[in-house]
C-alpha cells in the first residue's frame, strides 16, 4: 500500500481550502501562504499537485478503513480536477475525455 494513504506529518500548504502537499519547491507559494507540518494522509492519488490531503490520525490499515466506513464525504473530495464546473469529471466524461 503507498505510504502516502497512511496519516503522517507532512508539508503542507492551505490552498483554496485544500492541504497541498509541498515537499520541494515544484509548487511556487504564493502571497501569505506558508508550509505547515500536519498530520494528513491521502484518500486518492492524482498528478502532482492536483490531490489535496485530509487532515487525519489513521497511520494503520484498520485506521483507514474504519475511517473510510465512517466518512461522510466522498474519497475524492480533495481532487482539484473536481473543484469547479468547469473542470469537472461529469464535464469531462460528456466530452468525451474518457
Amino acid at each position: 500500500i503507498v505510504p502516502l494513504y497512511f496519516a503522517k506529518e507532512r508539508p503542507v500548504v492551505e490552498r483554496d481550502g485544500m492541504l497541498i502537499l509541498r515537499d520541494d519547491d515544484r509548487m511556487e507559494l504564493r502571497p501569505g501562504e506558508t508550509v505547515e507540518n500536519r498530520l494528513v494522509r491521502f484518500r486518492t492519488l492524482g498528478c502532482y499537485p492536483l490531490t489535496g490531503a485530509i487532515e487525519s490520525d489513521a497511520d494503520t490499515l484498520e485506521a483507514i478503513v474504519g475511517e473510510m466506513l465512517t466518512a461522510r464525504t466522498s474519497e475524492r473530495q480533495g481532487r482539484l480536477i473536481d473543484r469547479d464546473e468547469a473542470g469537472s469529471m461529469e464535464k469531462k466524461k460528456r466530452e468525451g475525455y474518457f
